[in-house]
């Protein structure tokens, strides 16, 4: 037979666990939201896809590089030509990309 003791220890570990993964949860949201508040915007034609490359001509004419990986947001499916909005970090690394009209 299981006694009382070690069934209330084992449940308060178990809140105590969850107490702390929804801490740890929260604290990753607000680091995502502030990386995307501090990131710069890039408005422009999609001219090429690479492979974890994405290639926009800008509103100013230039062609910029952007980098993606599997934590950048991406928001549908993007093709050659379509007009998106890309919120980038300081190295061109895309974090959000979002084909817009």
């Amino acid at each position: 037979m299981i006694s009382i003791p070690k069934v209330v220890s084992v449940l308060s570990c178990g809140i105590l666990l969850c107490l702390g993964l929804s801490t740890a949860a929260h604290a990753v949201e607000e680091t995502g939201a502030s990386r995307l508040a501090s990131a710069t915007t890039i408005k422009g034609e999609l001219v090429r896809i690479g492979y974890g490359e994405y290639f926009v001509k800008g509103q100013d004419g230039k062609e910029v590089r952007l980098t993606i990986d599997k934590k950048t947001q991406m928001m549908g499916q993007l093709k050659q030509g379509d007009r998106i909005e890309a919120k980038v970090n300081e190295q061109n690394h895309a974090l959000m990309i979002r084909q817009v009209e």
